[in-house]
């Protein structure tokens, strides 16, 4: 992958927006011009109508905004790509009442995080689907958009690639789980289930990731705590997968691998 990445225009728009140019940045102007090319990335190739950017761009204090104001973000972004030397790889290509960055996805590393992503979910080798989902989590260094969107526009555009992020980190987890590299996936699973504490399929495999390294009670209390976060906010037992899998540890008998049925683990 790095080396088709080396040469001619890439972007960036998972944690900051950037642009490079044969590896070397660019400056793309305002925050206003930046939020513009990552909207028009996030859709590259698709058109994306006026009044949408319009409403996308607008902070909530400064509505109402107008096409003539979008207009001169437009004249300014182009006037960035000029002055960074955008070699011809992208333009930027208004037609009736939409605009559209035309040019190649896999130059924008979102558009390469979802083809990992989906490639991934195709296969059923798990070390081809390790391998996958790994790349694909090696280009994700940040929320869509994260220093120029504001957070009701983030919400706008970036929950569906929040729960393909899920995705990807499921079907790794799932594929090392299933080829057995237990130790170097209980570090993981700590750092996820501390950001995702609520995650059933999560706490799962962190569960029995812990129980298959030798650590019983590591694992028993994981559940334990998890039962009881449940109780207290939300009134709630453990699902009847979480409560299958702690009866099964509590007895030492083997991890029943059709507990993860239905989950990442099935589909891979």
């Amino acid at each position: 992958m790095g080396a088709m990445l080396a040469t001619g225009s890439h972007f960036r728009v998972l944690g900051r927006v950037e642009w490079t140019v044969d590896g070397r940045p660019r400056a793309i102007g305002r925050r206003r011009e930046r939020l513009l090319l990552g909207l028009l990335l996030l859709e590259m190739g698709r058109p994306l109508p006026m009044d949408r950017l319009i409403d996308l761009l607008s902070d909530e204090d400064e509505r109402p905004r107008s096409r003539a104001d979008l207009y001169v973000d437009v004249c300014r972004l182009r006037a960035s790509l000029r002055r960074g030397g955008c070699d011809g790889s992208v333009r930027l290509v208004r037609s009736g009442s939409t605009y559209t960055l035309t040019g190649d996805p896999q130059l924008v590393d979102l558009h390469r995080f979802t083809q990992l992503v989906n490639r991934a979910q195709r296969v059923t080798e798990p070390q081809e689907v390790s391998r996958l989902a790994s790349a694909a989590l090696a280009e994700w260094r940040g929320p869509v958009l994260e220093d120029v969107a504001t957070e009701r526009t983030r919400r706008g555009v970036g929950a569906a690639f929040d729960e393909l992020l899920m995705s990807a980190q499921l079907l790794r987890v799932a594929a090392e789980f299933k080829l057995g590299n237990y130790w170097s996936l209980a570090a993981e699973l700590a750092r996820l289930t501390a950001d995702h504490p609520e995650h059933e399929m999560l706490l799962a495999f962190r569960a029995a990731t812990l129980y298959e390294c030798g650590r019983r009670a590591d694992a028993l209390r994981v559940l334990s705590s998890a039962r009881a976060r449940m109780t207290r906010r939300l009134g709630l037992d453990l699902s009847r997968e979480l409560q299958d899998l702690r009866a099964a540890i509590l007895r030492d008998d083997p991890v029943d691998r059709d507990i993860f049925r239905g989950g990442a683990l099935g589909a891979v």
